[in-house]
């Protein structure tokens, strides 16, 4: 296994990860917030015929950032090395008015504290300093008058704006998960009536979400993967379309039709 420890100290920057082994093998890559439980990073599978460099976004970082490469086939296997190199973010020159920004701040904190923060049944609120946005944070998420379980992960409601999460599903999903699911939630809300879309438009939350999620830097393998886990529990035909639109619009988003590239710092660290 390769295991390093990085001093990120909250910086906003990329890990570019060069894993090199004898023939192919199939390696687990994790990047999570040193000795915090359940507050990872980035957690994904890669596959690697002799060399292969893959990159890691932190658009927002720990204060220390631990690395894990292991064979997932056998776990003892040393006969592999990884060399690590920091480099600048690669972000984009989005447009955000105030109220998005004031929702950022309540979102990334939240996403990186949820993973080791209580929840509760009756649900722990999180708010911005002037009470407009709230999150209720519950064990799960459930009716009120039946007790059933739901299994999203979070809804807001369409009249109080509260977005509530479940933290039975936050806890496996990494820090960039978390928050592309909370702009999606906003997006409904604050976005969708601004451009003319019904409050409840799944299609134009995912778009808007990704507007933002994408802009600010962060991978869109998280966001492919949570969306696509969503789907499966209801591999429905609005939401086979739903991702359709996401796979293409992140296609589109990354040839820079919706914003330009920023120009960034030549050092990371």
């Amino acid at each position: 296994m390769f295991s390093q420890v990085y001093d990120s100290n909250n910086r906003q920057f990329s890990l570019f990860l060069t894993i090199k082994c004898e023939g192919q093998k199939k390696f687990r890559v994790i990047a999570d917030d040193f000795g915090k439980q359940n507050s990872q990073y980035a957690n994904r599978d890669v596959l690697v015929n002799g060399k292969k460099t893959i990159f890691l976004s932190f658009p927002v970082s720990p204060k220390k950032v631990s690395v894990e490469v292991f064979n997932i086939a056998d776990s003892t296997d040393k006969n592999f090395t990884v060399s690590v190199e920091a480099k600048p973010l690669k972000s984009y020159n989005i447009w955000m008015d105030n109220e998005t920004k004031d929702f950022l701040t309540l979102a990334i904190n939240f996403s990186q504290r949820a993973g080791f923060e209580s929840a509760s049944d009756s649900g722990v609120l999180w708010k911005t300093d002037d009470d407009k946005f709230r999150i209720k944070f519950y064990n799960r998420i459930t009716d009120v008058k039946t007790g059933k379980v739901y299994n999203t992960p979070a809804r807001i409601g369409h009249n109080s704006g509260i977005i509530e999460v479940a933290k039975a599903k936050f806890d496996n999903y990494t820090i960039p998960m978390r928050l592309i699911i909370l702009l999606h939630e906003f997006s409904h809300k604050y976005k969708n009536p601004k451009i003319g879309l019904e409050i409840s438009n799944e299609i134009g939350a995912d778009v808007n979400a990704l507007y933002i999620y994408l802009g600010l830097g962060f991978s869109k393998i998280d966001a492919i993967c949570v969306f696509a886990n969503v789907f499966l529990k209801a591999q429905t035909k609005g939401n086979v379309e739903r991702m359709r639109k996401i796979m293409e619009y992140i296609q589109r988003f990354e040839n820079g039709e919706f914003a330009k590239k920023n120009a960034v710092p030549e050092n990371a660290f």
